[in-house]
C-alpha cells in the first residue's frame, strides 16, 4: 500500500491536471464562444445592412410614387385653377359687354331724348316767336 503522502501527492497531481484540462477546456470554450458570438454579430449586421438596404428600396419606391402622385395632383390642381381663370375671364368679358351694351343703349335713349327736347324747345320758339309776331301785329294795329 502506498503513503497516504504519496496518495495526496497523486491526488494532487490529478486533481492539478484535472484543473489544468477544465482551464484548458474553458478558455478553449470561451474562444469558441466568442467566435461564435462574433459569428453571430456578423450575422446580425449582415441582417441589418440587408434589412436597411429594403428599407431604403422601399423608403426610395415609396417617395417616387409619393413624387408621382404629387405631380399629378399639382398638375390636377393647376388645371381647376386654370378652368376657374377661364370662367371668372369669361364671366369678367360678358359683365363688360353687358356693361358696355347697357351704357350704349343709355347713351342712344338719351340722345333721343336730347333730340325730342331740342325738337320740343324749337317748336316752343317758333311757338314763342309766332305768339310775339301776333302781338306785335295787334299792337301795331289795333282792332
Amino acid at each position: 500500500m502506498k503513503k497516504l503522502s504519496e496518495q495526496f501527492l497523486e491526488l494532487s497531481q490529478h486533481t492539478a491536471a484535472l484543473e489544468n484540462r477544465a482551464e484548458a477546456t474553458r478558455a478553449e470554450n470561451r474562444t469558441e464562444f466568442e467566435a461564435h458570438v462574433t459569428e453571430a454579430r456578423a450575422r446580425v449586421q449582415s441582417f441589418q445592412d440587408a434589412f436597411t438596404a429594403r428599407l431604403d428600396e422601399a423608403e426610395e419606391s415609396l417617395a417616387a410614387q409619393w413624387g408621382a402622385l404629387d405631380e399629378v395632383f399639382t398638375t390636377q390642381i393647376a388645371r381647376a385653377q386654370r378652368n376657374v381663370d377661364e370662367r371668372k375671364n369669361a364671366m369678367d368679358r360678358a359683365r363688360a359687354k353687358a356693361q358696355a351694351d347697357d351704357a350704349e343703349t343709355y347713351a342712344e335713349i338719351a340722345a333721343d331724348f336730347a333730340r325730342l327736347a331740342a325738337a320740343e324747345a324749337e317748336s316752343a320758339m317758333v311757338e314763342a316767336k309766332e305768339a310775339r309776331a301776333r302781338a306785335n301785329s295787334l299792337e301795331q294795329h289795333p282792332a
